[in-house]
């Protein structure tokens, strides 16, 4: 088979299973509404909660719902923006990034006691992106060093052991770790005339980076799966996708596959704890959350 047929069934392949994706779909159940924006909805361990960020009573603060999207309420309240929560991987802790001291600092709070707890790191600049890694007791974070430098640590829950993974000058955001701490997933502007985010893995036994996405795309907020090895990721793809969509890929970036198809963005996409579905950030009007029910039927 020469190149020219070989390219044109390729051509073939991908226009047959994008046409039968947009036709068929997945369903989906849109869990917030309302005038104002909620996003980065979150799974925690077991699959019964969702956590997200909401400015609804007019600056950023933290709510749960259930998984269909009813009894939404407010974690805490503050003076503050208080932003991006995500779960502690085994315990009903949340890890959130707030702007209370005048800088955007990491903070936790536990869902039983009540208690907010600083995470005193000792570096200069805003503390972004906090997760933490599958031990329950280190965290990654972005660290913005100034607007055109922003560097990724990882750090003991308490501040100490304070160790940097990328360090460029260039933007390397949204830190995500796999189950097993063994990799990094980011988006950076790195190698790339600083234009579009391009998503990459940071292997951090060996110190290596290995990039998942072309840069003439414009891929980012990359999530590693629970159980599978399906990354998903958001992405505008060159002469494919006009708005920001949802994709899937193999952990070594192949098998680049389809999941959202509309005239919005798409963006911030999570697995649940199986892998079954997915909640996806879509900005409309006002951003909300949506479930993408790729197994689960409504």
């Amino acid at each position: 088979m020469n190149l020219r047929v070989l390219l044109l069934f390729f051509f073939i392949f991908f226009i047959f299973n994008s046409t039968d994706a947009q036709e068929n779909g997945y369903n989906e159940a849109q869990l917030t509404n309302g005038d104002y924006d909620n996003r980065y909805g979150t799974y925690n361990e077991d699959g019964s909660l969702i956590l997200f960020e909401s400015n609804r009573d007019g600056r950023w603060q933290i709510y749960t719902m259930n998984i269909d999207g009813k009894n939404q309420k407010r974690l805490f309240t503050s003076d503050a923006n208080d932003r991006r929560p995500t779960w502690h991987p085994y315990k009903n802790i949340v890890l959130f990034e707030s702007d209370r001291t005048g800088t955007t600092e990491l903070y936790t709070f536990d869902i039983s006691s009540k208690n907010i707890k600083q995470i005193k790191i000792p570096l200069i600049g805003n503390k972004r992106y906090g997760q933490f890694f599958g031990n329950g007791v280190e965290l990654l974070f972005t660290l913005e060093k100034n607007p055109e430098e922003h560097l990724i640590y990882r750090v003991h829950k308490k501040g100490k052991l304070l160790r940097k993974l990328v360090d460029n000058k260039s933007i390397n955001r949204y830190p995500k770790t796999n189950k097993r701490g063994s990799a990094v997933l980011y988006h950076s502007n790195k190698n790339n005339e600083n234009e579009n985010e391009v998503i990459y893995t940071h292997n951090v036994i060996i110190k290596e980076n290995s990039k998942l996405t072309l840069f003439k795309d414009k891929s980012n907020f990359g999530s590693w799966p629970n159980v599978g090895n399906r990354i998903v990721f958001s992405t505008i793809i060159d002469n494919v996708t006009k708005t920001s969509e949802i994709y899937t890929m193999q952990s070594d970036g192949s098998r680049k596959r389809r999941v959202t198809f509309n005239d919005q963005n798409d963006y911030l996409p999570h697995w649940s704890p199986n892998d079954i579905n997915l909640l996806v950030s879509r900005k409309g009007k006002y951003e909300q959350i949506f479930k993408i029910l790729l197994k689960e039927k409504l």
